[in-house]
């Protein structure tokens, strides 16, 4: 208080008053040249990478692979015109996050879930047109695929919401985030231009009055058709060059598929609000808002279902449900049995893909059913059950507990006037 009064004092005496406003003139020019610097140096690329952001050197590295680079920081991640008093605001709550940074104890991977991308709020299309002309964007943005840019604009979606790793390649092969404290490699960030990406808001189209069904409402935005010929040209190769490969049918598609939808169930179960199920907005108000609320996320996106209906899996598999269904191992599964007995051979069989516990261990209904667990003999899916290990087991376990299921009439089938000598050669040799 003493200050202000002696400065009060300076400039209401007349003797003082000159060297008051001159002392007054050079301190605030001095305090708005270091605010000037301030704000220039901290807007380099120098002082992001180096002082900010140098313990996420994903971040940084990813900006370097990028088409960005050379572009500001600032130039994407502020509102281009904002007021000096706003762009301060802007630097000092960034200075905020400063400890963090010096102690080394920041988030790996920064921004996980891309929420910036799906926030217009930091990342509105403006941040994008101040360079990017939207007159000058063509329909057919590469080889094959239709992009309607003004389609999407119309209907107040963001630019970012699906360019989201522009300024932040992570497409490279040999790149790969890393955390330094650590030299942990985490988890890439979703790329929103991938086709799953799409489905946030495309819906497969009704076939036979059936839609995919999945964990969340996939695809209920209006309009937002995924008919192959919207965004697909003619001579667009509609099959991906992953499904290309040696017994992809046989051997691959049915373990990748259930490890696809593992994974989302359990990423929905994590319900984690770091990497929410659907954007939420809700605190949000204007257009672009409302357009993003509700989009879930990718990882909530089944990668199979963005070609494929149930119906194109229930068909293939003989009608069976695929996947099966929770409890299918309890009585549904008889019934199918009982109605496509065949289908169950197209993946329950012995291979070195499905000779698993998940698919049953090779030849299901023998390794499943006649296990230890239920029979107390140490089923061996290599070897054939009816000619060579039943014989075995029933000598070995006294065969009471087959008749837990089996009565007299199945044994019947095979023993009433059966040579022994013959079961004695199909046991050495394993063929009848």
């Amino acid at each position: 208080m003493k200050l202000i009064r002696a400065i009060v004092s300076a400039f209401k005496n007349k003797r003082t008053r000159a060297r008051a406003i001159i002392w007054t003139g050079t301190l605030l020019t001095c305090l708005m040249l270091i605010v000037a610097l301030g704000v220039t140096i901290t807007t380099t690329y120098w002082f992001c990478a180096a002082v900010c952001h140098y313990p996420q050197g994903d971040t940084v590295s990813s900006y370097d692979n990028s088409t960005h680079t050379g572009v500001a920081c600032i130039a994407c991640h502020k509102q281009p015109g904002a007021n000096p008093i706003d762009f301060v605001a802007f630097k000092a709550g960034a200075m905020t996050s400063l400890p963090k940074t010096i102690m080394g104890t920041v988030n790996m991977p920064i921004n996980e879930n891309s929420w910036l991308a799906m926030d217009p709020s930091h990342l509105p299309s403006k941040y994008c047109t101040q360079c990017h002309r939207m007159e000058n964007r063509e329909t057919l943005t590469s080889p094959g695929i239709i992009m309607d840019h003004e389609a999407h604009t119309v209907l107040n979606i963001t630019c970012a919401a699906c360019h989201n790793r522009v300024g932040h390649n992570e497409t490279l092969n040999d790149w790969r985030p890393q955390i330094p404290a650590t030299g942990d490699n985490p988890e890439k960030h979703d790329d929103f231009m991938l086709m799953t990406a799409c489905y946030r808001c495309h819906r497969f189209p009704e076939y036979d009055g059936q839609i995919v069904n999945t964990p969340y409402p996939i695809g209920t935005f209006p309009g937002a058709t995924g008919e192959c010929e919207i965004c697909h040209t003619e001579n667009f190769e509609l099959i991906p060059e992953n499904h290309n490969v040696p017994r992809f049918v046989e051997d691959i598609h049915g373990p990748w598929a259930i490890q696809i939808e593992a994974d989302i169930e359990a990423f929905i179960a994590q319900d984690n609000p770091k990497r929410p199920v659907y954007n939420d907005l809700s605190g949000q108000e204007g257009k672009e808002a409302r357009a993003l609320q509700g989009v879930p996320s990718v990882r909530a996106v089944n990668y199979c279902y963005t070609c494929h209906t149930l119906k194109f899996c229930d068909d293939c598999h003989g009608g069976i449900r695929m996947p099966h269904p929770a409890g299918y191992n309890a009585q549904p599964h008889l019934d199918d049995i009982a109605k496509y007995p065949e289908s169950c051979a197209i993946c329950h069989t012995v291979s070195a893909v499905n000779n698993t516990e998940r698919a049953g261990g090779g030849d299901t209904c023998s390794a499943c059913h006649h296990r230890q667990q239920y029979t107390g003999w140490e089923f061996d899916p290599n070897v054939n059950w009816e000619w060579i290990q039943h014989a075995e087991a029933t000598l070995a376990t006294g065969g009471d507990a087959c008749m837990n299921c089996h009565d007299m009439k199945v044994c019947e089938v095979c023993h009433v006037n059966f040579d022994r000598a013959e079961l004695r050669r199909w046991q050495l040799w394993g063929t009848p």
